[in-house]
């Protein structure tokens, strides 16, 4: 997200006269970056009211003003205009619609948590358009290049790019879409940048299944397995987050390279970038920061883009160009290279991105549950926030692993058998089964279940697991435990016992 529209602020305002009283200059109706500002807006909107944006108005503000507030004090000085500032907040609004600071709740509206970091991020995108020029154009994206910079120097622990997963889809979420799909057609066809929109697009969206055929996959914060086959697909290829990239960043058309063929290499040179170093990545928030800076690898080369395919260049379009281009053979071979190195990388990183402990585990032993130890099972609402395919049954799957987990790992502690219990538990739990004196496995019955998530506060990125709660008998007596469950594609996996008694 940037400054999408036919010229920018700084050029705008040095083709103004120069005077010496101040003069002003209202925005105009007309200009393409008020069209894009009104799509952030409303998705901004939308985000608040029914997406659920870990996102604060004041966080929002903050990012706006810092960005307006630095352009016009780079400009007013030298030119005596003041102009609206719209490529400025244009970069503040994007930065603010893809930032987010760990901690942030949704609802609290006012909070200026991490407001340094808006404004930081806000400040070195404004300035990026100054200090990091060829010719008359920036040489990066503003909102984008400031973003990588964010998060590859803060992590993830100060620094979070929004999920590439917005929820449930909802009336909020398929407004969202339209809002998103229509202005962003409309937009960049009207600047005859669709064209880069949709190669970007096509070639991505290849090397995402690419990679899903691959075995490729992903953990993230939002799915309590790992994210992959058709889910990855469409995780990358069809997010919100994503689409917001390609209508509205990589077609800002003052760091675009321009011409029909050179916009059409730019495009899938970005598309190829960022699969390439997506399939690198097994984590979401790595994901996410690939893709983005994908788009700065190729904002950097976009001066030879232009050199090897010029907008002045005679050939009709890029067909002609590739045909009689000198530069087919390095274009045939690059292409060929990032999609083997995105197939060869993802099939070696298609191991199971959450595992069983090391070392391997015996198969859990067949223990079948008695009419008295099938709970009835209830869902927090806590598991609408999550994705994948998390239902009633899928719940009731894995409360009876967990419990049959509970009785193996009974029948482990008194028989003293710690590859009995490796079968059923990892980290601490496990830890607890290893150190026990062994003793005569209790009698325990089960009646009711209530599924939970619980999180990692220490790794604001850390897979979810799930808190099952079980009220039930042991040896006769009322009794109450949480386990921490790791569940996965297998039997479920108690990690944590909590509150036992």
């Amino acid at each position: 997200m940037a400054a999408t529209g036919v010229v920018d602020d700084a050029s705008a305002i040095d083709a103004a006269p120069r005077a010496g009283r101040l003069t002003f200059r209202p925005p105009r109706l007309s200009d393409p970056r008020l069209h894009v500002a009104s799509v952030v807006i409303s998705v901004q909107v939308l985000g608040q009211v029914s997406l659920g944006f870990d996102l604060s108005i004041a966080q929002i503000l903050v990012s706006l003003v810092t960005a307006a507030a630095i352009e016009l004090a780079l400009t007013v000085p030298r030119t005596r205009v003041v102009a609206w500032p719209a490529s400025a907040m244009l970069t503040g609004n994007g930065i603010a619609l893809i930032l987010r600071v760990p901690g942030t709740e949704h609802g609290d509206w006012w909070s200026l948590r991490g407001w340094y970091v808006f404004a930081a991020t806000a400040a070195l995108g404004v300035l990026s358009k100054y200090v990091m020029r060829v010719g008359d154009r920036p040489l990066f994206n503003p909102s984008n290049v400031a973003l990588v910079v964010t998060f590859l120097v803060l992590g993830s622990g100060l620094a979070d790019p929004q999920d590439l997963w917005w929820g449930p889809m909802s009336v909020g979420l398929a407004l969202t879409y339209a809002v998103v799909v229509v202005g962003g057609l409309v937009i960049t066809r009207r600047l005859d940048l669709l064209r880069v929109s949709i190669g970007f697009w096509v070639t991505f969206a290849a090397l995402m299944a690419l990679l899903a055929a691959a075995g490729h996959e992903m953990t993230a914060r939002w799915s309590l397995g790992p994210v992959s086959g058709l889910d990855y697909w469409t995780t990358l290829a069809l997010s919100p987050e994503v689409l917001i990239f390609l209508f509205f960043m990589i077609t800002d058309p003052r760091t675009a390279a321009r011409g029909r063929t050179g916009g059409l290499l730019y495009a899938v040179g970005v598309a190829a970038a960022s699969g390439a170093l997506v399939a690198l990545q097994t984590t979401e928030y790595a994901t996410k920061v690939a893709l983005l800076t994908g788009l700065v690898v190729v904002c950097g080369l976009r001066p030879l883009i232009e050199r090897w395919a010029p907008a002045t260049d005679p050939t009709s379009g890029p067909v002609d160009w590739l045909t009689r281009s000198r530069w087919r053979p390095a274009v045939l071979a690059a292409t060929g290279l990032v999609v083997v190195a995105v197939v060869a990388v993802g099939g070696a990183l298609a191991e199971p991105v959450v595992v069983r402990p090391e070392g391997g585990a015996p198969e859990r032993p067949p223990v079948e549950l008695r009419a008295d130890q099938v709970p009835t099972v209830e869902v927090a609402a806590a598991l609408e926030e999550i994705g994948g395919s998390f239902d009633r049954d899928v719940a009731e799957r894995i409360v009876a692993d967990t419990l049959v987990d509970v009785l193996v790992a009974d029948r482990a502690v008194a028989a003293d058998d710690d590859g009995l219990a490796a079968a059923v538990a990892s980290g601490p739990f496990l830890d607890d089964l290893v150190g026990r004196e062994p003793v005569a496995a209790p009698v325990r019955t089960f009646e009711r279940a209530v599924v939970d998530v619980v999180r990692d506060p220490e790794d604001f990125q850390a897979q979810p697991r799930l808190a099952i709660t079980v009220d039930g008998t042991r040896d006769g007596e009322a009794w109450s435990a949480t386990y921490h469950v790791l569940a996965t594609t297998g039997d479920a996996v108690v990690e944590r016992e909590v509150g036992a008694g």
